[in-house]
């Protein structure tokens, strides 16, 4: 009765700790993506889309031995059980205590007590900590599922320039083949005081640099498959072997419509799922500046003799609660509290810059895909082009028509066009999967973490 007493005073005391006023802040979005986009529904994911099985293989070797995605599976883990701890501190806490004990001049004394202890949660501080630890859980689920998209796509990446190097390196050890037969043509023809020793020079140093060129290729290449089997999980035993063929995809990839990134983006789905545990945080802050109830009972006694600690004399019950207010903490609770309002802040604006940073990728990789496809028709052209210049230029030095230099300058020409064909061949593969990414489509599809919260909305507390 006198704990009830004293409730009104100890409410009065923390009136004062009035909640904070937030304004939940909705980005306004676009209706529509300002580049062009292809009209279609329905995506099964870029790993679907390629259609290629060395590389679905690679992508499943990842997923399962990465040892950073390991340790992104242990950090989920870690979040599940602090679920678990948040939810206990709601509940009853039932211990055992046998303790023994001697002082100066006394003998021994045993007890035995059991104890029930409660913390009702009256203000609600227990049940916001929980939806904190919740929140942060599935913030974690999300963020592995990003971390898996990511280590995907950087896997199909490298396997694209994997495959790019290849390509260059067989074009190089060709040219360089080319260059060794042109030379001893050259040579021939300078026996005989057809060629002058400029253009012989010339030959000799273009077939050397080409050499080189065969040489830093096969480092590059050799580099690039450390790092497949060091994402891989494989390192240093991986043999790695695919085609060299860096295929083109002309299907329309659905780009849908700018509200749709927002529930399929799992980077989305964590940043809003850590402003709301933000948010949760900050209600038990505020809430923690309320009068605490504790209620508890005991049933033990105590004994100079072990075998008489169980009789009947010698155990009593006992029952108590307490309500407790703090009247003077230096500003603790208080600076607690506006930290947290400052985090939720915070964590408000990071929700809004990751919103239009994703945007902005859309709309980025939308406008480098045409540009891509336009800069590879035109190309493929320059390509043609510059080999049947090459190809003519070397035929009329032969004939005295044209100078050494004419020729070197059309070599240098169809090396930079195939190069750049091959080049963008691999560019358009990397947008594919920077597209899908962007837009949330990731390589398989899936709705992860938001469909269990997605109605929920911060609150205020």
């Amino acid at each position: 009765m006198r704990v009830y007493l004293l409730l009104p005073l100890l409410v009065l005391l923390s009136a004062c700790s009035t909640p904070p006023e937030l304004q939940n802040t909705s980005p306004e979005l676009p209706l529509d993506w300002q580049t062009p986009r292809d009209e279609m529904a329905g995506a099964s994911g870029w790993r679907q889309d390629l259609n290629d099985p060395v590389l679905n293989l690679w992508i499943n070797q990842a997923l399962q031995r990465n040892p950073a995605l390991a340790a992104a599976r242990q950090q989920l883990a870690a979040a599940e059980q602090r679920v678990r701890i948040s939810g206990a501190d709601r509940y009853p806490q039932l211990s055992l205590e046998l303790g023994s004990r001697r002082q100066e001049d006394s003998e021994r004394v045993d007890s035995l007590e059991l104890t029930l202890g409660w913390t009702p949660d009256v203000w609600g501080e227990l049940s916001a900590r929980q939806r904190e630890a919740e929140f942060s859980r599935a913030a974690a689920a999300a963020a592995y599922d990003e971390q898996r998209e990511t280590l995907a796509a950087a896997v199909a990446q490298n396997g694209f320039a994997l495959q790019e190097a290849r390509l260059l390196l067989a074009l190089y050890t060709q040219r360089r083949d080319n260059l060794q037969q042109n030379l001893e043509i050259i040579e021939s023809g300078y026996r005989q005081g057809l060629n002058e020793a400029l253009d012989l020079y010339l030959a000799r140093n273009n077939l050397h640099a080409e050499a080189a060129r065969v040489e830093q290729q096969q480092q590059t290449l050799s580099e690039l498959q450390r790092e497949l089997e060091r994402q891989l999980g494989r390192y240093p035993a991986a043999q790695l072997t695919t085609e060299a063929t860096l295929a083109l995809i002309d299907t329309a990839i659905p780009a849908g419509q700018p509200a749709d990134i927002l529930t399929r983006r799992p980077d989305l789905q964590q940043q809003w799922l850590t402003l709301l545990a933000a948010d949760a945080t900050l209600a038990a802050a505020h809430r923690d500046r309320f009068p605490a109830l504790s209620l508890n009972a005991a049933y033990g006694g105590s004994s100079d003799a072990l075998g008489t600690l169980l009789s009947g004399g010698n155990l009593a019950w006992s029952l108590g609660a307490s309500l407790a207010q703090s009247l003077f903490d230096a500003g603790r609770k208080s600076a607690t509290q506006e930290q947290a309002l400052a985090q939720r802040r915070e964590q408000e604006q990071r929700w809004l810059d990751a919103v239009f940073t994703a945007l902005t990728e859309v709309e980025n990789a939308l406008s480098a895909r045409q540009s891509l496809q336009a800069r590879y028709a035109l190309y493929l052209k320059a390509e043609q082009n510059a080999l049947n210049a090459e190809t003519l230029a070397f035929e009329q030095y032969q004939n005295g028509l044209e100078s050494y230099t004419t020729v070197l300058e059309a070599q240098r020409r169809a090396l930079d066009a195939q190069t750049s064909v091959i080049n963008l061949r691999r560019q358009l593969l990397d947008n594919r999967v920077a597209l899908y990414r962007a837009l949330g489509g990731g390589f398989q599809h899936s709705t992860s973490s938001l469909q269990t919260v997605q109605t929920s909305a911060p609150e205020t507390p």
